[in-house]
């Protein structure tokens, strides 16, 4: 059983990675950076979801820098 859960742990993605995944989705994945990432993650210590507080912090950072601007449709 401890094997089990072991693996499972591994399988599971660093808060880091998880805001990079968020920030991509919402087009502003070059606005990441670790040096903010710490900052941003030392503010949210206390938030339920860490990943999708430090994520909103970036998001409401750089909202007019998406990614997606750059693109014609």
């Amino acid at each position: 059983m401890t094997k089990q859960l072991n693996t499972s742990k591994s399988n599971s993605l660093k808060t880091s990675d998880q805001v990079k995944l968020i920030l991509q989705e919402q087009g502003l994945s070059k606005v990441f950076n670790y040096n903010e990432y710490r900052l941003f993650r030392a503010r949210a210590k206390r938030a339920f979801n860490k990943a999708q507080a430090v994520a909103k912090m970036f998001i409401e950072e750089y909202q007019n820098e998406s990614d997606l601007l750059e693109y014609e449709f």
